[in-house]
């Protein structure tokens, strides 16, 4: 069992890489280098676009334990392949959208099918993954969403017209992504994990249950809440800001976004990978999300070299986020049995800040720009301190 776990454990890395890559860094991502003309044709304003972004975090908020509790219950083969085809099939039909209400379904329908995915992928990685290799297997997994971010930014302008149009962009992704759920179901299988009688015998409910109780489950909940709403409300401004308030052109803006994204490929191979060398969660989560915060305050005010080197550092810093996806697998009253349930919770906390950050982000920068950015860093600086509460799930801490 351990030989086939350490030859084919890499496998599975890869195709979670490329469903981080794809799926969710394009697939998520490309829109928002195309929000002025989308709203141009569909006549809608920059408010709609507030409600539009934050669909996609509805559909997960809803589903997100569902798909944690699916994921314990059928096994991360279906329930993750299903969720990828389903997350690319809603993408093909977003590429149909003619109205306001058509593309917030498909978006919404995006977001629910994601909610499949997101609690599972990091399962999958604790079934296959020995946990001293816990921080390096999701860190690489966190680095193909950088880096799929990081392409759909900075290629998005270029490429689009060349392939006729937005709707045109959105099926090829589409297909993509649908192509990778197959992959996955295809090649991709479930592997039996050592757990307890109780722990064979529980159903989704209690399953469910068990996690609730457990108060470490809830502050990662609070820290999803903060760093993803910050970063799902800021990124959807981020662009639109740097080229109606600092003049940039759009592909202007898309490079330093993308500066930030591949910073953030970086960043999510090397610190939680030293983070597994030092055996340590709490320290390096909690100063490099603080870093963070501060460095997005000043990426409102930085220009030109300066800005990006903030972008640079925002990114690299922001790498340690993919600690948060490691603490509840390595949680003695959760561990990879119970890790889709617990993570579901947690996504569910980080989707309803999603959807509610976005709304917020925008009302904040309707009076004045930079408060945008401000909101943002604050949620990531908060969710560090959050972080302090929780107990330390490091390799050191099991040793001692």
């Amino acid at each position: 069992m351990e030989t086939e776990r350490a030859s084919y454990r890499w496998w599975v890395l890869i195709n979670t890489f490329l469903i981080f890559a794809v799926a969710f860094g394009m697939g998520w991502t490309y829109i928002v280098m195309l929000v002025p003309p989308i709203l141009q044709e569909l006549g809608l304003n920059i408010a709609d676009w507030g409600t539009l972004w934050s669909a996609i975090s509805f559909g997960t908020v809803l589903f997100a334990i569902i798909g944690g509790v699916l994921g314990d219950r059928f096994g991360i083969r279906l329930t993750v392949g299903l969720g990828v085809f389903c997350m690319g099939g809603f993408l093909v039909l977003r590429g149909t959208a003619s109205s306001f209400a058509m593309l917030y379904a498909w978006m919404f329908l995006f977001g629910i099918a994601l909610a499949l995915t997101f609690a599972n992928v990091p399962k999958a990685l604790g079934m296959w993954f020995p946990p001293a290799e816990f921080g390096l297997a999701n860190g690489v997994t966190q680095a193909g969403y950088g880096a799929g971010a990081g392409l759909a930014t900075i290629l998005t302008p270029l490429v689009v017209n060349l392939l006729g149009g937005w709707r045109n962009l959105t099926y090829l992704l589409g297909i993509l992504t649908m192509g990778l759920g197959l992959l996955w179901i295809c090649t991709v299988r479930d592997r039996a994990v050592s757990v307890s009688d109780v722990e064979a015998r529980l159903g989704a409910r209690e399953a469910l249950k068990r996690v609730l109780m457990v108060k470490d489950v809830w502050v990662i909940a609070c820290c999803y809440f903060l760093f993803l709403g910050g970063y799902i409300g800021l990124i959807g401004y981020a662009p639109t800001y740097f080229v109606s308030v600092q003049g940039m052109s759009a592909p202007a803006a898309g490079v330093v976004i993308s500066i930030v994204m591949w910073a953030y490929v970086v960043g999510t191979s090397i610190l939680p990978t030293l983070s597994d060398r030092v055996g340590l969660r709490k320290v390096f989560y909690f100063s490099g999300m603080l870093m963070t915060g501060i460095l997005i305050f000043l990426a409102a005010y930085a220009l030109g070299i300066s800005l990006w080197i903030v972008a640079a550092l925002w990114g690299f810093m922001g790498g340690v986020a993919a600690l948060a996806f490691v603490v509840p697998l390595e949680m003695k009253e959760v561990g990879p049995t119970l890790a889709g349930s617990a993570l579901g919770v947690a996504a569910t906390a980080g989707y309803l800040g999603g959807f509610i950050a976005p709304p917020i982000c925008m009302g904040l920068a309707s009076v004045t720009p930079s408060a945008g950015f401000a909101f943002g860093g604050g949620c990531y600086a908060l969710s560090a301190l959050l972080f302090l509460l929780i107990k330390e799930t490091g390799p050191r801490a099991r040793k001692g």
